[in-house]
C-alpha cells in the first residue's frame, strides 16, 4: 500500500544527515528521506509506514530549509511539523546539552515570527528562551554585535516557520544547544553531536512502546440497574482483552449493587459508602488499575465489540499521542441522532474548540495513565462540567488523536442524566475557564479563553436577570470586567 499524505501526522525536520540516527528510526518504521529524494517520488515506493511520521532532512541553510518547507507545504497534509536540530547558544546563562524552544523566531534582517509555547511531543527538560536568531552562516570570529540580543542562533528555524505558518501550518521548533558561539565551537559541536543523537532517541522514545498496550477500564455507575449490565457486557466482550475492568459503584440505592455482584470473578467491583459524584468515582476506579492506558466507559452507553482493538491499532499507527478518542453513534431517547456540525470530533490541537464545547467523550477517550496522573484526574468539586474541564487543561499543551471507527453508542435524554439535574451548566463551565485564565501565562491564549468566558457570561447573565437573581448578575459582572480589562489590552 503506497503512502497518503494524509497518513502522515508529523512530519519533523533536520538539517543535516549526521543529526539523525537513520538506521534507528528506519528500524521503528519511520522513514527518513531527503529533499531530493521527495523530488524523485520516494513516497510512492514506501510500501509501509508504520508510525505516522516522516522525517525529513532539508540539507542546511536558509535556502533549502525554505524550498523543503515550500515543497512538503504543497505536496503533503501534515498536522504538525516539527523542526528539531542543533543549536549555537549565545547567552551563556543558557546550558548546554538542553532541549530550548524558542518563544520567538527572528531572521537576519530583523523580522520575527513567534511561537506557540507548545510542543506535540513530550519533552521531559525544556528551557524556553525568548528569541532564537537564523543566519545563512555562523561567525564565530566576527560576531555581529546586533547578534548578541539573541539567546541562540541556527541556519533554518526561521526559513521554515515563515513558510509553513503563512500556508496554515501548525509549525514547532525544537532545539539542542551543542556550542558556545565562540571560537572552538566546531569541536564543541562536534564533541557535542552524539549527545544529541541519544537526546532524539529520548524523544522519540515512544517508538519503543509494546507492540500490546495494557489498557484497563473503568466504569463509574450510580442507579443504572437498567443499563448497567449492557455497559460491562459490551466491555467484557471486547475482540482487544483489557487489562483489567474496575467498576466503582458510587453508593447506588437501587439494584445496581446486585446486578454488579454477578461480575464480581471477572471484575473489580468498588462499593463507595455513599454517592459521591462521578468525578469521585472515575479517580479512585483509575488509581486501583494497573494498566500504562486508561479508558472510561459510563454506565449508560456501551462500546462496540472492536472499539479497544482499534484504538489499540490506532496506537500502534500514531504513537505519539497520549490521548486519543473514537467516534460515536448517538441515540437519544431511544432514537437514532446525527451530531450537529458543531460537535464533531477533534483531531489534532483540540484546545480552541474544547473552550466552546466538551467534544471529548469519556466514553470514548483512551488516555495515557501518567498524562492523568499528571493533571489529577477530574476534578472532585465539580458535579458536572469535569470532563470538559479536564480536557481543556490537557488539550492546552497536548494533541488529540482521533480513531474514525464509530465504536462507541452513547444514550441521552434519560430523566437521570446531570444534564437535567444542574442546568445553567455554562456557569460551571465559566468556573473552569476562570482557572485556565488565572494560570495562562502566553498572552495571546489568555485572550481567546477571555473571548470564550465573555460569551458565556453574557447568556450567565441575562438568563440571572431573568430569573431576578442579583447576586449571581452582580458576581457575573465582576468576572466580565476581568475579561474586558483583558480584552482592552
Amino acid at each position: 500500500m503506497a503512502l497518503k499524505p494524509s497518513d502522515i501526522h508529523l512530519v519533523v525536520t533536520v538539517a543535516l544527515p549526521k543529526e539523525v540516527p537513520r538506521r534507528w528510526f528506519a528500524e521503528r518504521g519511520v522513514p527518513v528521506v531527503t529533499l531530493n529524494a521527495l523530488k524523485s517520488g520516494i513516497l510512492s515506493s514506501v510500501d509501509r509506514i508504520k508510525k505516522g511520521i516522516l522525517l525529513v532532512i532539508t540539507g542546511p541553510g536558509v535556502a533549502s530549509s525554505e524550498e523543503a518547507a515550500v515543497w512538503i507545504s504543497e505536496n503533503l497534509s501534515p498536522l504538525y511539523i516539527l523542526n528539531v536540530g542543533t543549536c549555537g547558544v549565545l547567552d551563556r546563562s543558557i546550558p548546554l546539552l538542553r532541549w530550548i524552544r524558542p518563544n520567538k523566531l527572528c531572521s537576519e534582517h530583523g523580522q520575527g515570527i513567534s511561537l506557540e509555547p507548545r510542543i506535540p511531543l513530550d519533552v521531559d527538560t525544556l528551557i524556553p528562551v525568548d528569541s532564537l536568531l537564523t543566519v545563512n552562516k555562523p561567525s564565530a570570529d566576527s560576531m555581529p554585535e546586533k547578534w548578541r540580543k539573541y539567546q541562540a542562533v541556527d541556519m533554518e528555524a526561521y526559513a521554515q516557520a515563515r513558510v509553513f505558518l503563512e500556508r496554515g501550518f501548525s509549525f514547532h521548533c525544537l532545539k539542542f544547544g551543542t556550542d558556545y558561539l565562540c571560537r572552538d565551537y566546531i569541536s564543541q559541536f562536534n564533541k557535542n553531536l552524539p549527545l544529541f543523537v541519544e537526546s532524539i532517541k529520548r524523544l522519540f522514545s515512544f517508538l519503543e512502546q509494546p507492540e500490546e498496550p495494557s489498557v484497563s477500564v473503568v466504569i463509574p455507575v450510580f442507579n443504572r440497574e437498567g443499563t448497567i449490565k449492557r455497559a460491562i457486557d459490551s466491555v467484557l466482550t471486547q475482540s482487544f482483552r483489557p487489562t483489567e475492568v474496575v467498576v466503582v459503584d458510587d453508593g447506588s440505592t437501587d439494584r445496581t449493587p446486585e446486578i454488579l455482584h454477578r461480575y464480581n470473578k471477572k471484575t473489580l467491583i468498588i462499593r463507595l459508602p455513599q454517592n459521591l459524584g462521578v468525578s469521585k468515582a472515575r479517580n479512585v476506579g483509575a488509581s486501583s488499575t494497573k494498566g500504562k492506558w486508561i479508558a472510561f466507559l459510563d454506565s449508560d452507553d456501551l462500546w462496540k465489540p472492536h472499539k479497544l482493538l482499534c484504538q489499540v491499532e490506532y496506537l500502534k499507527r500514531y504513537p505519539f499521542y497520549q490521548i486519543i478518542q473514537s467516534e460515536e453513534i448517538w441515540f437519544r431517547k431511544g432514537r437514532r441522532v446525527n451530531p450537529c456540525k458543531h460537535h464533531r470530533k477533534p483531531l489534532g490541537w483540540a484546545w480552541h474548540r474544547s473552550l466552546q464545547r466538551c467534544l471529548i467523550s469519556p466514553s470514548g477517550v483512551l488516555i495515557k495513565r501518567a498524562l492523568f496522573e499528571r493533571y489529577g484526574g477530574f476534578r472532585e468539586d465539580m458535579p458536572v462540567c469535569e470532563d470538559y474541564d479536564l480536557w481543556i487543561r490537557i488539550t492546552r499543551d497536548h494533541p488529540v488523536g482521533l480513531d474514525p471507527t464509530a465504536s462507541v453508542v452513547k444514550h441521552g435524554g434519560g430523566d437521570d442524566q446531570l444534564s437535567r439535574t444542574y442546568p445553567a451548566m455554562d456557569r460551571y463551565r465559566v468556573r473552569a475557564l476562570l482557572d485556565a485564565f488565572l494560570n495562562e501565562r502566553y498572552p495571546p491564549f489568555k485572550r481567546v479563553i477571555a473571548e470564550e468566558m465573555r460569551t458565556k457570561l453574557s447568556i450567565l447573565i441575562k438568563g440571572a436577570v431573568k430569573r431576578g437573581r442579583k447576586n449571581d448578575v452582580e458576581y457575573y459582572k465582576t468576572l466580565l470586567k476581568v475579561t474586558d480589562e483583558c480584552l482592552e489590552t
